[in-house]
């Protein structure tokens, strides 16, 4: 089949619209097809007015033309629409030449920016089995004005902060990567997910059956006017940049989400599986092959399925509660042995990473965060409960 002359690419808001507009840009963040008015309101909106929309045109013609210097004439090729779209934006490099502005300011990047296509290519690990874990610092989350005794349900590395969700006292807290105390924001409802989701920005989930988001700003969180609605309490959440992946631990059921926030699927575990599983507390989805990998508390392993619930694979892995990815391999608490264990992607054994004399106490959330470092959380009660210990991980 030919591919799509840019004439035939269309607007992707305006297309939901049921109003068939020419593309002029597409997002490089979100992958987005925009016309003009479209593109112009992309940088006015507050979540993605600092993106970056690259003209259609002149990547497109380089993308498809001919060894022949002179001419820029769009030749037929054998892919699709969705996977040019795909492509041509995993080769571009973003200066002030190649970003369209408009009235909104663009943060340009003048250097070179690795495309998804460069981090695929350069992630080659080394053996998992050389992994070592060495803890680097530990700190304490509580406050001279927590109303409340601190009760850590998630932590998260952005960009050079450490962002900790107290859910007893309903609040996000911000660290440096020292440990230093920067400010506190309030929580909208009980939370217990929360996931990186680009540049500054994450989002968290609890009972209150919304996703939130939310952006670091210098030494404060912010809260953006953006929130998803689920049809259940949340009790994990991961974004893999195309989708978000909900853990509903107590309604046996997964709800996935596109980029927008709009549901593409629910996965009923009995439905899909043929039985219950009781989850553990977190949910982690692959960014190259969308499956989801959930720890199992009561069947006392991990679950592997594809995002439409087809079950791949169950690995016994005694409690398994928290999981993470790091260095190609899947790092999982496992809780009733106070371990910290790595297995592969396809299911198989590695190693004991952390054992319980390292940890010191029942691990909670595990964080796979900046510079190959893990953050871990632990269990209410006791001296460490309102610590949080990051761990270097290194071969």
């Amino acid at each position: 089949m030919a591919s799509p002359s840019v004439s035939e690419w269309l607007c992707e808001p305006c297309k939901e619209d049921g109003k068939d507009i020419k593309a002029r840009t597409q997002c490089y963040e979100c992958h987005e097809l925009l016309c003009e008015p479209c593109s112009n309101h992309h940088l006015r909106s507050k979540i993605s007015k600092h993106h970056h929309l690259i003209e259609l045109v002149q990547f497109i013609q380089k993308s498809t033309s001919t060894n022949d210097p002179s001419t820029s004439k769009p030749t037929s090729t054998s892919v699709n629409e969705d996977e040019l779209a795909s492509d041509f934006l995993e080769t571009v490099t973003l200066t002030e030449d190649t970003v369209l502005y408009h009235e909104a300011q663009v943060a340009v990047e003048t250097t070179s920016v690795t495309s998804k296509q460069e981090k695929r290519t350069t992630s080659k690990h080394a053996d998992p089995r050389r992994l070592k874990a060495t803890k680097c610092l530990e700190f304490s989350v509580k406050r001279p004005e927590d109303k409340k005794e601190v009760y850590v349900t998630g932590v998260l590395c952005v960009s050079d902060k450490v962002v900790v969700v107290d859910n007893d006292n309903k609040k996000l807290k911000l660290f440096d990567q020292n440990g230093t105390y920067l400010s506190s924001t309030e929580l909208k409802d009980y939370t217990r997910g929360i996931t990186y989701v680009r540049d500054s920005m994450f989002v968290t989930c609890g009972y209150g059956n919304t996703v939130y988001l939310w952006t670091v700003r210098g030494q404060t969180i912010v809260s953006e006017d953006v929130s998803y609605h689920v049809d259940h309490r949340a009790y994990g959440i991961h974004y893999n940049g195309t989708y978000y992946c909900v853990l509903h631990r107590w309604d046996d059921a997964i709800t996935i989400l596109d980029r927008q926030g709009r549901q593409v699927r629910k996965i009923i575990m009995k439905e899909a599986c043929g039985k219950k599983f009781e989850f553990g507390w977190d949910i982690h989805m692959d960014s190259d092959t969308n499956n989801i990998y959930v720890p199992c508390w009561d069947e006392d392993g991990v679950l592997c399925m594809t995002i439409e619930g087809q079950a791949l694979w169950f690995t016994p892995l005694s409690r398994a509660l928290g999981i993470t990815e790091i260095q190609g391999t899947l790092c999982l608490i496992k809780n009733l042995e106070h371990y910290l264990d790595l297995i592969t992607k396809d299911g198989k054994y590695i190693k004991k990473l952390v054992d319980k004399e390292a940890l010191g106490r029942k691990p909670k959330y595990v964080c796979h965060g900046n510079v190959d470092r893990l953050y871990v959380t632990y269990y209410s009660g006791g001296d460490k409960h309102s610590m949080v210990s990051i761990y270097t991980v290194t071969c």
